[in-house]
């Protein structure tokens, strides 16, 4: 079902009332226009009259951060601001340029001769200047600023200019002592804190970096630039446990700050603390209804936790609230994504080409395209959006397995194998590649290298479960029983309830008639957790059979039969029959498993079945 709903409205049976409603609709359309408008940010901005360069905080400028800050401005009829909130950008440089934005003037906007009020944005975009570096005249400062410290020993900022001087050099271990000095003489010089952690930043030292952030929001608990400061270098080093407590006292400060909402659930999305960043991004999302960061954050979290309809409802919420966003290419792509896993292909195709439309250029829509023509199986077209994707990414090593998948399909098997290697060139150290070429050698009786490419998969697989899962498989075809049952127990320690690895033990289990009660303790858990699953209902039935079960086993291997009939099932169910006298209906299944084309081992051993049965 599309998420766009169609309305269709019964028939109008008074025509004389329909028309002088849509009359009136007309007259009071011409005479009354809306009271406000939104304007895409790129329109609003070109129609200033008067601009407000930003002043570049100067912690910001200590620290180095630089990037764009987006702000949300309100314009009335006169063309003056009465409105300003920064809707993205670093923290450090939001309050700055949201000052800058409400001394900006614009052209009044009229609709149908009528003043209104308008909303849109206003980009600054903050850049750090070069540092100057000249031998001489830098080495001529570092001389006059020694000289100057020489003549006030207990000044702070004589200390803190040493500093900088050093640091124009490229001297950093002088600098830092110099501004430890400077903070030693005055414990709350918020720009010497600053200027020692880019220092140790620079040197490499990020737990220097962090400690000096510490020590600074220690000695001024209550000031929310260090506070993001350090929130922010928290989370470079990927300590995101102290990160989140240190930004939520930003959000104490500042309880109506939808920015340090945004920012909060950023760091616990990064944590996977999944639940708790979605209630930040939600409060972001209150406190600011037109952030669009904030709604595309939530939709991506609704993505991660796996909830694809709510993360559709909150795109779709999105391209209504903010129109003019300017990631909207990536929020359909997003949206096509969660559509593709809840609703289906064809759908998902609509949002991926939206996506398209707005950036023909951005590799991943074409890639998800070429998924979505994947699954319902026009794999021409998928293989031509997977090229696209490769020409615009091409050093993306899961587009070539995908389209190496692809190429399988079309029967362009050495291609196929081309671009298999291709992405083992890219990621070596990703376990995929290896299987699929390995898969493929295999299915074409190419068996001298299959061994050594599992093997290889093996070293990179410590949490890959689906990895594991093919690399048992393959083990098995290969002859190597022992270690493909290694690879399952190794699945499970990652992920003890993976229906397929239990099944698949388990059932290897039973095929040796060894420890029959654990391994039927493994499938039924399986059958737990996917019970319409014919692979696993058979493999508890054989389980049940091997135990002399006979009724369970003929229950589940019937039920077996009936969600996915194979050869194999039949062949076992039709053991079943045989052991509890139902000959019969044994004779029956076991030629309905021949009729299936079951392979020339299986099929040799069902037709000596039959033919012990006829002589009986």
């Amino acid at each position: 079902m599309n998420s766009r709903r169609i309305f269709a409205f019964a028939p109008i049976v008074v025509v004389i009332g329909w028309c002088a409603v849509c009359a009136a609709a007309q007259d009071n359309s011409q005479t009354e226009p809306p009271k406000i408008i939104r304007k895409a940010g790129g329109v609003l901005q070109g129609s200033a009259v008067t601009r407000v360069e930003p002043v570049y905080p100067p912690l910001a400028k200590a620290a180095r951060v630089s990037g764009a800050v987006v702000v949300e401005v309100t314009v009335d009829e006169k063309g003056d601001v009465i409105t300003a909130q920064a809707i993205s950008g670093h923290p450090l440089l939001k309050d700055s340029a949201v000052a800058a934005a409400r001394g900006w003037k614009f052209a009044p906007t009229e609709l149908s001769g009528v003043p209104v009020k308008v909303i849109g944005t206003v980009t600054f975009n903050f850049s750090v200047p070069q540092e100057p570096r000249s031998g001489s005249a830098t080495d001529n400062d570092i001389e006059k600023a020694k000289q100057a410290v020489k003549a006030n020993a207990y000044s702070p900022e004589a200390h803190f200019k040493l500093a900088e001087a050093y640091v124009y050099e490229g001297m950093y271990e002088e600098a830092v002592e110099s501004y430890k000095r400077a903070i030693e003489l005055k414990p709350t010089y918020k720009e010497a804190y600053a200027r020692l952690a880019f220092a140790y930043r620079n040197q490499n030292k990020r737990n220097e970096e962090v400690d000096t952030y510490k020590q600074a929001i220690a000695a001024m608990p209550k000031d929310v630039d260090l506070l993001n400061a350090t929130a922010r270098a928290l989370t470079d080093t990927e300590q995101f446990a102290e990160a989140i407590d240190v930004q939520k006292r930003v959000t104490q400060i500042n309880p109506a700050d939808s920015i340090a909402f945004n920012t909060l659930g950023s760091y616990q999305l990064r944590a996977n603390r999944l639940q708790d960043a979605l209630a930040s991004f939600q409060e972001s999302v209150r406190l600011n209804p037109k952030n669009a960061i904030a709604y595309h954050n939530v939709g991506w979290t609704y993505v991660r936790m796996g909830r694809w309809e709510d993360a559709i409802a909150a795109y779709t919420q999105l391209t209504s609230a903010v129109p003019d966003y300017n990631q909207m290419y990536r929020v359909y792509n997003e949206m096509g994504n969660a559509i593709l896993r809840s609703r289906g292909a064809n759908e998902a195709l609509v949002e991926f080409n939206r996506a398209l439309e707005m950036n023909p250029r951005y590799a991943p829509t074409h890639y998800n395209i070429g998924i979505a023509h994947h699954i319902i199986g026009r794999y021409q077209e998928a293989a031509d959006s997977f090229n696209k994707a490769i020409e615009l990414q091409p050093r993306n090593s899961a587009y070539h397995i995908n389209l190496g998948d692809v190429y399988q399909h079309l029967g362009r098997t050495e291609d196929a194998a081309k671009e298999f290697r291709e992405a083992i060139k890219i990621s070596p150290e990703i376990p995929q590649g290896y299987i699929e070429l390995a898969t493929l050698l295999f299915l074409q009786n190419k068996s001298d290298e299959v061994d050594s490419l599992v093997r290889k998969a093996s070293e990179y697989m410590p949490k890959n479960v689906n990895g594991y899962s093919a690399v048992s498989s393959l083990l098995q075809h290969q002859g190597h029983p022992n270690e493909a049952e290694a690879a399952l127990r190794k699945l499970l320690t990652i992920d003890p309830n993976n229906a397929l690895a239990l099944n698949n033990l388990g059932y290897a289990m039973v095929e040796r008639n060894e420890k029959l009660e654990e391994a039927l303790a493994m499938i039924q858990r399986a059958v737990k957790a996917e019970p319409k699953n014919a692979a696993y209902l058979d493999s508890l039935g054989w389980a049940y059979f091997k135990l002399d079960k006979l009724e369970e086993a003929e229950r589940n291997l019937t039920e077996a039969a009936q969600f996915g009939a194979s050869p194999v099932i039949l062949d076992h169910l039709g053991d079943v029959f045989q052991k509890r006298g139902k000959s019969a209906q044994a004779r029956d299944v076991w030629q309905k498993a021949l009729m299936l084309r079951a392979g020339s081992q299986l099929s040799a051993t069902i037709k000596a079945k039959l033919d012990a049965l006829s002589i009986k």
